[in-house]
């Protein structure tokens, strides 16, 4: 159950928010400029990491305004209009949030993001199919890929304890729901195959959330040589300490301060783990998954890193 509806948009009929239909072609038309860096993931695909690892490294390790100024604020979400606009909706606020988070749903709209110094942060979970201005564009972009059978375990988490999404469905009937890109943001594959095939322009970097954790140091340098920076084995090593999961869960700048009430911090940012599906999956999950992750490889050379 929903509180609030979903629509099918475009030729790959993208599951969304209906709140897209009135806000979305303010994203679809966004006007783009040459230093801006864009994070696109499928949601729950190790984004929030991202951009704090992403802004960072852009921002000469600058470790004291991270530490002042929200994530949302140095990085915002453009689409908190199209997915998150239905918080605006008075039955909901009225009974739930307190009045500095209304004003903070306010705050982060799409005009926000326009108006930010360059140069800007953005992070769009939206796919490059309606991301045209971003994809034609020169400016740098980042696209994170996970494991689709960890994406559904933390997907589901999410969406069960979003105050504002609230899913109340089984396990199985999210997964199914996922398989049949019938959640927020599907079709899965649709929205990897997207990136995968624009891996080798130059101003993309496309990254496997699964890298990141074997080797946060190498993903780091990476990154690094994306920006044109050099940093030392201290800085670099300074920054892994600081993206560590236990300490990352606990940074206040990076768990949504600002929306307290919606969703905890402990479920914001979880586990961290590659490979969390084996505790999850029944037998008969596992075998449903992985024919249809087999299926959707059938027509790509896109492979996961074990």
């Amino acid at each position: 159950m929903r509180k609030f509806g979903l629509v099918k948009i475009g030729e790959k009929k993208w599951f969304l928010s209906n709140k897209y239909i009135e806000n979305g072609d303010k994203i679809y038309s966004f006007e783009i400029r040459p230093d801006d860096t864009w994070i696109v993931t499928y949601p729950r695909s190790g984004t929030t990491v991202m951009q704090e690892l992403v802004w960072l490294v852009a921002n000469d390790m600058n470790f004291d305004e991270a530490q002042r100024r929200t994530l949302m604020d140095r990085f915002p979400y453009i689409d908190m209009e199209t997915f998150h606009g239905n918080m605006q909706d008075s039955h909901i606020i009225s009974t739930t949030i307190s009045n500095e988070e209304k004003k903070n749903i306010n705050k982060y709209t799409i005009k926000f993001v326009q108006n930010q110094l360059s140069p800007r942060f953005i992070k769009s979970h939206m796919p490059f199919n309606l991301l045209p201005t971003v994809v034609n564009s020169d400016c740098k972009i980042i696209y994170v890929a996970r494991n689709p059978k960890d994406v559904v375990v933390s997907w589901y988490n999410f969406q069960k304890n979003h105050k504002f999404v609230q899913y109340r469905g089984t396990f199985e009937q999210f997964c199914n729901n996922f398989m049949n890109d019938h959640v927020d943001y599907s079709p899965y594959w649709e929205h990897v195959k997207e990136a995968w095939a624009m891996r080798h322009k130059t101003n993309l970097l496309f990254l496997f959330y699964e890298d990141l954790i074997k080797d946060l140091p190498g993903i780091i340098k990476k990154v690094a040589v994306f920006f044109g920076k050099t940093y030392s084995d201290e800085q670099i090593a300074k920054l892994v300490e600081h993206l560590k999961i236990e300490n990352f869960r606990k940074n206040p700048m990076v768990n949504y301060p600002d929306f307290k009430s919606t969703i905890e911090p402990k479920e914001f940012i979880r586990k961290g783990k590659v490979n969390d599906w084996e505790e999850v999956f029944t037998s008969k999950i596992e075998e449903k998954f992985n024919k249809w992750i087999a299926d959707n490889l059938k027509d790509t050379d896109l492979t996961f890193p074990n």
